[in-house]
């Protein structure tokens, strides 16, 4: 998650709108872990909902369970590279493909069973019909263009579009009858979505009170696990591990329910459906199929950072007073788990060595003594004594805020967590009509505000290491433009550029740059209640870069000018006061600065100034 909502990611959800609207012969795959999303209704109503969308066939993906579970038991019982690592979920074979490349030959060579179910439907259905896979989980995009398997899925969806379509549908799911499945028909494999559901398809191939099978799931003990693999420490035959808690636990899966309640459900739908089944007929199903080639291979996509070695460890580690054994403190206030981990992190250029608390606090202190010392043999001068000041201020503010943010994320998070999923539950349980609804619908929003709160207090309080390449100013700023110019804030602001032709490139981080930019654009907006002017100019000369950005707006109070920079202070009901903070620490980063003229009444200019290569030699250019 991004508290500034920084992260996106691609589907297929406008293409699937232009099939429907194309009335294209769709076929719609539903994951094996549709049972857990209640709201849509039961099973066969899903089913219903999704032929009044306009999907012309609906499946159950649990049918390629199913038919790699055959291929896994032959898998297990023949001499092989072992352990095996199970290939089911997507984020685990491209974490291994990126950080474990030397686990690659131990990756089943076997598909997904969303691939092994498109090559059925692409079999039965031909070409002409389109095949869209529905999930919970998104790694699964990722899955469907793999050169490896490209061209069985066309797209892959999520349960959240199901929702969307479903409303602008207008479709009451509570009166929908059900509606028989089409395509071939799982048995066992609908029980996939749980965690260690894939080797409980196999039946009695594995002897799960040995030591042969290892079931593992939830990204910490799995990355745990694979790591451990590879340094030998994990015997066996089979790692069955999945990223999530299943796909039950996908990112796009409702949270109104515990694992534990979604996985009953699946467990009750397999066992109801299996017993509206004749076993015989089953297996019948699966030996129609088992020509299709359900194998596949996997390729090096390595991406790891440079391990450091002790010398450049311990090097760290000196300097902020951290070393074994009886100097590190290992408290996690900077995010990692030791003061190692941080170490190791400060040399691949993860993170900065000075954030850290106790050395941030023995600073401020060694900084008051030297100023004291200073003071009294009036042997600094006024400018040096200045720049003394600021930094201890500095140092003092970021102890102070990073041991508040260490505490809050902790305490405060865990309970905001719990109030919200309890809230849902709640939520949930009323009545349409009952009017403690509104009531809950505030704890939520407010509990969410909190928790935004938070997350801008950890970003603030963790400055991240620049990231720098040689950029254009005008494109990041159209870009920024781009984002929010179809906002409804911006549709009655009147936006005029102004934008420096051949505008010389700077080196800078892009990716900051764009938040200071975003940042001051939208308290603008703001600023004018969405109804005004705003003007956007660059100029440039062989030294620095030049932004304005201004405003029709009433104009910045002296008051208010006083402390606009100021972390947690804020004019808006429900602003944190952290943006103009963390942009004016970006800026700062930069070797730059942020200046502002305002006259009440008449609006506001914010000028940002870079310099052109100042930091190229203390960042280094990518």
């Amino acid at each position: 998650m991004c508290p500034h909502g920084a992260l996106t990611y691609h589907d297929g959800f406008s293409n699937v709108q232009d099939f429907l609207a194309a009335k294209t012969n769709i076929v719609a795959v539903l994951d094996p872990a549709f049972p857990v999303e209640t709201e849509l209704g039961t099973p066969r109503q899903v089913v219903s909902a999704l032929k009044q969308i306009g999907f012309a066939e609906v499946w159950e993906g649990a049918f390629g369970a199913d038919l790699i579970s055959r291929v896994y038991f032959r898998l297990l019982h023949e001499e092989t590279i072992t352990p095996i690592i199970s290939s089911f979920c997507p984020a685990i074979v491209f974490y291994i493909q990126k950080y474990y490349p030397q686990l690659i030959p131990n990756l089943a060579p076997v598909v997904s069973p969303m691939i092994a179910v498109g090559k059925v439907a692409r079999e039965l259905k031909g070409a002409d019909w389109k095949v869209v896979y529905i999930t919970s989980c998104f790694a699964r995009m990722g899955e469907m263009v793999t050169p490896e398997v490209a061209g069985y899925i066309d797209e892959v969806i999520t349960f959240d579009d199901i929702r969307r379509l479903v409303h602008e549908a207008g479709i009451d799911q509570a009166t929908l009858p059900e509606t028989e499945f089409e395509g071939p028909r799982p048995y066992r494999g609908r029980i996939i979505p749980v965690i260690g559901g894939l080797s409980s398809t196999m039946w009695e191939s594995l002897d799960f009170l040995s030591d042969e099978i290892s079931i593992t799931g939830g990204n910490r003990q799995s990355i745990s696990a694979i790591g451990q693999l590879a340094q030998g420490d994990i015997q066996g035959k089979f790692l069955d591990c999945v990223f999530c808690n299943g796909c039950v636990d996908g990112p796009f899966a409702k949270r109104n329910l515990s694992i534990l309640a979604s996985r009953q459900i699946v467990a009750r739908y397999t066992k109801s459906e299996m017993d509206k089944q004749d076993f015989s007929g089953a297996m019948a199903e699966l030996d129609r199929f088992q020509h299709i080639d359900l194998s596949r291979s996997f390729q090096s996509l390595e991406q790891k950072l440079p391990t450091p070695t002790e010398e450049e460890i311990g090097v760290v580690l000196r300097k902020i007073g951290k070393l074994p054994p009886h100097q590190n403190l290992d408290c996690r206030a900077c995010g990692y788990s030791s003061c190692r981990d941080k170490a190791i992190a400060v040399v691949q250029g993860m993170a900065h060595e000075e954030y850290c608390l106790p050395y941030l606090l023995a600073e401020s202190k060694r900084i008051y003594h030297e100023l004291e010392k200073s003071h009294e043999d009036l042997k600094v001068s006024h400018q040096d004594l200045e720049q003394a000041q600021t930094q201890l201020i500095r140092a003092e503010k970021m102890a102070s805020i990073g041991q508040l943010a260490a505490g809050v994320a902790h305490e405060i998070n865990n309970p905001l967590s719990t109030i919200l999923l309890y809230s849902h539950m709640f939520q949930k349980s009323l009545a349409p009509d009952d009017s403690r609804k509104e009531d809950i619908a505030l704890v939520i929003s407010e509990t969410n505000r909190a928790k935004e709160i938070v997350q801008g207090l950890l970003s603030f309080a963790r400055e991240k290491k620049l990231r720098v390449y040689e950029i254009n100013v005008n494109d990041i700023l159209e870009d920024v433009l781009n984002l929010i110019v179809n906002q409804s804030l911006f549709l009655n602001i009147e936006i005029k550029k102004f934008l420096a032709p051949d505008m010389q490139t700077i080196v800078a981080d892009e990716t900051q740059l764009k938040q200071v930019f975003l940042n001051i654009i939208l308290n603008a907006a703001q600023a004018m209640g969405g109804n005004g002017t705003l003007t956007i100019s660059t100029t440039f000369d062989s030294m620095q870069v030049k932004v304005k950005i201004a405003d029709s707006g009433p104009g910045i109070t002296p008051e208010v000018m006083a402390n606009l920079f100021h972390p947690f202070f804020t004019t808006r009901e429900k602003g944190t006061g952290l943006g103009l903070a963390i942009s004016y620490g970006i800026v700062e980063r930069h070797q730059g600065k942020i200046d502002v003229e305002t006259e009440l009444g008449k609006g506001t200019t914010f000028i940002i100034t870079l310099p052109v290569t100042a930091i190229a030699e203390t960042a280094g250019v990518k």
